[in-house]
């Protein structure tokens, strides 16, 4: 499933990426990508909360490295590529549009067991974090000083809800 999810998004990103412009959208992709970088640096050894396994093609480690450096950053890019920019309706739209596509895609992936939840994470929590993530990822792209003040709040709001700290 990695590897399909892998071609999928390259495809997608092919067809609606605003590759003459992805300058803009390379400081969102790197963000997503480090912010996936920073979870896996914290949570590796002892306190997942969810975790990727290998599937037919890749290993545990290989999937890891897909999702973050292929999949996110791409699929942050035709995020952003594809952006409204007009409407509160449109927007709110939008977002829950790529939310949900998310969220069934990571069910798929829990019922096929190559996401397992550890530590009181669940699919309740993966929609709520989507919830947060697109709309954190926009407004990286807008002010990414704010942004990260943000990230920095919700990462700290996490480790103690999931009692890290």
């Amino acid at each position: 499933m990695n590897v399909f999810l892998g071609v999928m998004v390259i495809s997608l990103s092919i067809w609606k990426g605003d590759w003459r412009n992805w300058e803009k959208y390379y400081p969102s992709m790197l963000y997503i990508a480090l912010a996936t970088f920073i979870y896996e640096f914290i949570s590796h050894e002892q306190y997942q909360l969810w975790d990727l396994h290998r599937d037919a093609f890749l290993s545990d480690m290989n999937s890891h490295f897909v999702h973050n450096l292929v999949i996110n950053p791409l699929a942050i890019f035709v995020y952003l590529s594809n952006y409204p920019t007009d409407g509160l309706s449109r927007i709110l739209s939008y977002n829950a549009k790529w939310i949900i596509v998310f969220w069934l895609v990571e069910c798929v992936a829990a019922w096929m067991k190559i996401i397992t939840y550890h530590n009181g994470w669940n699919l309740v929590w993966s929609l709520a974090f989507l919830s947060i993530m697109f709309p954190m990822v926009r407004l990286h792209y807008a002010n990414i000083r704010l942004a990260l003040l943000l990230s920095v709040f919700f990462t700290v709001l996490l480790l103690f809800l999931f009692d890290y700290v």
